[in-house]
């Protein structure tokens, strides 16, 4: 962080905000989506309790919204992880394009976590490839790729010589 002597504080420059608030959207991720795993597991203790027999519908239910709250949790601590190395990658990349990897990377994690919650929802006709697959499918391979291209960057980076 550079200091300025004039006014004696430090300068913050844009990449240390983005840094700072990828990491603080990981942590808001964790959060949000282990509320929404304990909202998750009530709803299940509550129909365990009923002594209902569950549906082949039901079961898939809970699969893909369990599913979606492991998801999204790990999706959460890789974004703290890109925040954390932010500082890492900014000397093999333009700001202007890690900035562009970094937001469709933000972006494609709610995508993601709604086509899966919207799934359990819809399910899928068996043969059919249905708009909600599509979009959690979406979402999912724009993740993906930022991963591999940052974790490249890292590989890259650790290769070069000098």
């Amino acid at each position: 962080m550079p200091y300025n002597n004039a006014y004696n504080t430090f300068e913050v420059t844009t990449l240390q905000k983005l840094k700072m608030l990828v990491i603080g959207l990981g942590f808001f991720w964790i959060f949000a989506w282990c509320i929404f795993g304990s909202i998750l597991a009530a709803q299940i203790e509550t129909l365990r309790s009923s002594l209902i027999e569950s549906s082949g519908f039901m079961v898939w239910q809970r699969t893909l919204l369990r599913s979606a709250h492991a998801h999204m949790n790990s999706m959460g601590i890789t974004t703290i992880l890109i925040g954390l190395s932010i500082e890492h990658i900014k000397t093999v990349l333009s700001e202007k394009k890690l900035k562009m990897i970094i937001f469709l990377n933000l972006i494609s994690i709610p995508i993601f976590g709604l086509g899966i919650i919207l799934e359990a929802f819809f399910p899928v006709i068996i043969g059919k490839l249905s708009l909600v697959t599509a979009f959690s499918a979406i979402g999912g391979i724009i993740y993906i790729l930022t991963i591999a291209i940052l974790s490249s960057l890292f590989i890259f980076t650790a290769m070069k010589k000098k």
